[in-house]
């Protein structure tokens, strides 16, 4: 049973009222349309974070903020942000975390997928902590083993998640995580397991 409920519906940007009228800038369901580096309709005018349509995320925002002020500086940035490769993440007990395609979403997409779900309980320091519930799953190309997306339940999870997405966007492969030393005992060891899985080799399961 539960004392509490918490019920997140949705955000939605705050775009009214605040004079974009006056700058000649239009919005598309409350939103801004922005090109790639952050820049509006209006010359000289960029906008960031929960007023364009892209994860309202601060880390998303960040990162928008940074891509902005380089291309306003004339430096050599970054094209935008690859929606495949945020993270997100949810600060609760136990913590949820993921990117990329669930397995559904790759299917409806009509990607042929190979996926594997390691449990926390198979990995030692979980075990020593308490705090052996959890998993954590990747998706990915049933064929070449690309990796598609990855979701952790369980402790550390926003910490876990980034050595698979920093895999991901080196176009490294779940073996070259599954090959490599991890110290012991940490939570990273479930990651290496994980993909080991991926390559039908997993060992504490």
């Amino acid at each position: 049973t539960v004392e509490k409920v918490l019920v997140v519906t949705g955000r939605v940007p705050n775009t009214e009222g605040i004079g974009l009228e006056k700058l000649g800038l239009e919005t598309q369901r409350g939103f801004i349309p922005v090109g790639d580096y952050g820049e509006t309709a209006v010359p000289g005018v960029y906008a960031i974070g929960d007023v364009v349509a892209t994860p309202l995320l601060a880390h998303v925002a960040s990162k928008e903020g940074e891509i902005a002020v380089e291309h306003i500086a004339g430096h050599e940035t970054v094209k935008g942000i690859d929606r495949n490769a945020i993270p997100g993440a949810v600060y609760c007990e136990p913590q949820v975390t993921s990117f990329g395609y669930t397995e559904s979403a790759a299917k409806e997409k009509g990607l042929s997928v190979t996926v594997f779900s390691f449990p926390y309980k198979g990995v030692g320091k979980s075990v020593a902590i308490g705090k052996s519930e959890g998993f954590i799953k990747l998706v990915c190309d049933a064929t070449t083993h690309e990796i598609l997306g990855a979701h952790i339940i369980g402790a550390e999870a926003t910490e876990l998640i980034h050595e698979i997405l920093l895999a991901k966007t080196a176009e490294l492969l779940p073996q070259d995580i599954a090959s490599m030393v991890h110290a012991h005992p940490t939570m990273s060891e479930g990651v290496m397991e994980s993909c080991r899985g991926i390559e039908g080799w997993a060992i504490h399961v």
